[in-house]
C-alpha cells in the first residue's frame, strides 16, 4: 500500500457502473488518485461481487474494484433520489453504463443533472450506442466483438470467427472513456462549464480496427480481411513459430531484419531466393516459408533461439503461459504485480496500472493500487456523512432499505 495521493487527487467521481467496461475506466481513475464513489444496490451490491468463489470480494471484483469506496443507495426512492442529487452535486464526474433509457426515465440523464450540477462531467458507455436502429439493445464483449469485426479477423484461415482470449471491447471502452473524461477536465478547466461524453462497445471494436478498416476503405471490393491467425497482414516472416518445445514470434518487419533472420537461421541464401524478395513477396509465398523456417526452428528450444535471433538484431520473443509471465524476470523487474493490505484478506495481489509517473515526492505523480476493493456499503457513513447525513438518518434510510 503506498500513500501517495496520485495526480487525479481531489477529483470526484461517482461510479454507477457494472461488469467491465465502466469499472476499468473509473479504476483508472481510482489508481491515478481521484475518490471513485461506488454507488451499488443495497444488499445485492455489484453483479461482479458474485463471480468467481461467490465471495463478496472475490479476485474479479478486487481487480476491478480497487482504490474505490462503495455506498449502498436505492436511488428510484424519493429520498434516495434525494440524496443521490445531494452527492451529484459535491462530484466532478459520473460515470455510467446503463442501457440508453434507465437514467434519463429516472430523470438523472445528462439534461437534468447539469441543472443541479453545472461543471457536472457525464460519462456514459453503452453497448451499441445512445441513439440508432439499435440502441435498444443490451451489449457484451463478445457481441461486441462479432458485429465490430474482430471475430471475423481473429483465428486461423481455415477456422471459424473466433473471439479474442480477453474481453476488449470492455478494456478499449473503458480506456477510450478515462481519455474522454481527462479530455473534458482539461476543458472545464478553460470554460468552467460540463459535458456529456459517450462511448459503446461497438465503436470501441470499430475503432480499434485500425489499419484493418483503413484497408479495406481505400478498396472494398478487394480488400474484405481475412483470418491470418498469428501472421502480420503486411509482412513475413512476422508471426508465431513452433519449436522443439514451445513456439516463438518473429518480427522480421523489414528487409534489413528479414536478411538477418535469414542467416541467424543458418540459411542466408534465402535472401536471394526468387520466391522472397520482398515482403510482398514473403507475404504471397508465405507458406513455403513458414514450412522452411519451421523445419529449423523445430531442431531447438525456444529460449536456445530467443538467444540465437536476439543476438542476431531480431526481434522475437516466447509465447508464454501465465506462470512463464509472471516469472519473466523482467516482468517481474517492472514489478508489474504489487500488493495491497487488507485487514480480512491480508496481502492482495494485484496487476499495477501499466502507467508510470514521475513526480511522486511532490504529491503530483503516482499511479498505484493503494487500497483493496470495499465491502459493500464500507463507506456510507463516510461518504453520505460528507453530505450532512447524520447517523441517526443513516440508521433510519438503512430500516427502509435505501440505503
Amino acid at each position: 500500500m503506498t500513500t501517495n495521493k496520485g495526480p487525479l487527487a481531489g477529483i470526484r467521481v461517482l461510479d454507477m457502473t457494472e461488469h467491465m467496461a465502466g469499472p476499468f475506466g473509473t479504476m483508472i481513475f481510482a489508481d491515478m488518485g481521484a475518490e471513485v464513489i461506488k454507488v451499488e444496490r443495497p444488499g445485492r451490491g455489484d453483479s461482479t461481487r458474485g463471480m468467481g468463489d461467490g465471495s463478496e470480494r472475490n479476485p474479479f471484483f478486487r481487480y476491478i474494484s480497487r482504490n474505490k469506496k462503495s455506498v449502498t443507495l436505492n436511488y428510484k426512492e424519493p429520498e434516495g433520489k434525494a440524496l443521490f442529487l445531494e452527492l451529484v452535486k459535491t462530484v466532478d464526474i459520473l460515470w455510467e453504463n446503463y442501457r440508453p433509457s434507465v437514467m434519463p426515465r429516472a430523470g438523472l440523464g445528462y439534461e437534468d443533472l447539469k441543472k443541479v450540477n453545472p461543471g457536472l462531467i457525464y460519462c456514459q458507455s453503452s453497448g451499441l450506442g445512445y441513439d440508432g436502429p439499435l440502441s435498444h439493445r443490451g451489449g457484451f464483449d463478445l457481441i461486441a466483438q462479432g458485429m465490430g469485426g474482430i471475430m471475423h479477423v481473429t483465428g486461423e484461415p481455415d477456422g471459424p470467427p473466433t473471439s479474442v482470449g480477453l474481453p476488449i471491447t470492455d478494456l478499449g471502452t473503458g480506456m477510450f472513456s478515462a481519455h474522454g473524461v481527462l479530455a473534458a477536465l482539461y476543458q472545464r478547466e478553460k470554460t468552467g462549464e460540463g459535458c456529456l461524453i459517450e462511448t459503446s462497445l461497438l465503436e470501441t471494436a470499430i475503432g480499434l480496427s485500425s489499419w484493418t478498416s483503413a484497408g479495406y476503405l481505400a478498396d472494398p471490393e478487394k480488400k474484405e480481411p481475412t483470418r491470418q491467425g498469428s501472421r502480420h497482414r503486411q509482412n513475413a516472416p512476422y508471426q508465431r513459430f513452433e519449436t522443439k518445445d514451445g513456439y516463438i514470434m518473429i518480427g522480421a518487419g523489414n528487409q534489413k531484419i528479414w536478411a538477418r533472420a535469414a542467416e541467424a537461421l543458418g540459411h542466408p541464401e534465402w535472401v536471394d531466393d526468387p520466391r522472397w524478395p520482398s515482403s510482398a513477396n514473403r507475404v504471397k509465398n508465405r507458406e513455403p516459408l513458414e514450412a522452411a523456417i519451421t523445419e529449423v526452428l523445430s531442431t531447438n528450444t525456444t529460449d536456445h533461439w530467443v538467444g540465437v535471433l536476439e543476438a542476431a538484431g531480431v526481434p522475437c520473443g516466447p509465447v508464454y503461459n501465465y506462470a512463464q509471465m509472471f516469472a519473466d524476470p523482467q516482468v517481474q523487474h517492472r514489478g508489474m504485480v504489487v500488493t495491497a493490505h487488507d485487514d480480512e484478506l491480508g496481502e492482495v495481489a494485484h496487476i499495477r496500472s501499466p502507467i508510470k509517473m514521475t513526480g511522486a515526492k511532490s504529491g503530483g505523480g503516482g499511479v498505484a493500487v493503494r487500497t483493496v476493493a470495499p465491502k459493500l456499503g464500507q463507506h456510507n457513513a463516510e461518504v453520505f456523512g460528507s453530505v450532512g447525513v447524520s447517523a441517526d438518518k443513516l440508521a433510519e434510510l438503512k430500516a427502509k432499505g435505501i440505503i
